[in-house]
């Protein structure tokens, strides 16, 4: 009998022990948590909802919505309104055509060789060599006209405006 009851001792310091919930730091957790969240009623789905005003307007009728009749008698009716004053036609001003798109290509300079063909040598300005002989497409956009010894002449094949790029230094 004194085993039973140093067992069920033993078993409730050890349940004591492993309870957690009675220290101040659990109280605290219990008490940072959100509240549990409310139950939703599904009845509600049956019953009958009340006719409300909502999306029965024309929204391509200009305008705007409809006024209760109450509404209409107590707003002051307007009276005869002016004629609106003429306005003088406005003269439309000359804008120049919009430039050539920014040119994004520098000269790096040109190579020829024994046969005397030249060939350009062009970079982007995501560092990208392109080379090109007279009359070839660089950049799937220009055309190159010609190839001098401080400059390139380029086509732009959309538009048919020419451009020159002088040689850089850098």
């Amino acid at each position: 009998m004194l085993s039973l009851v140093a067992l069920t001792a033993l078993a409730l310091v050890f349940l004591r022990l492993n309870d957690h919930a009675g220290t101040p730091a659990a109280r605290a957790r219990a008490e940072a948590l959100p509240p549990p969240v409310p139950r939703i009623d599904l009845a509600r789905l049956a019953t009958e909802r009340p006719d409300t005003k909502a999306g029965h307007r024309d929204l391509f009728r200009f305008g705007s919505a409809a006024r209760d009749e109450d509404e209409a008698e107590k707003l002051p009716v307007p009276a005869q309104t002016p004629e609106p004053v003429p306005t003088p036609p406005v003269e439309a001003a000359y804008a120049p055509p919009p430039g050539p798109p920014p040119l994004n290509l520098k000269y790096l300079g040109s190579v020829e060789n024994r046969a005397g063909v030249k060939v350009a040598v062009l970079m982007t300005d995501r560092k990208e060599v392109l080379t090109g002989q007279m009359g070839e497409m660089v950049a799937n956009r220009y055309r190159i006209a010609r190839i001098g010894l401080e400059s390139v002449d380029l086509e732009d094949v959309g538009s048919g405006q020419s451009r020159r790029i002088p040689l850089r230094g850098n």
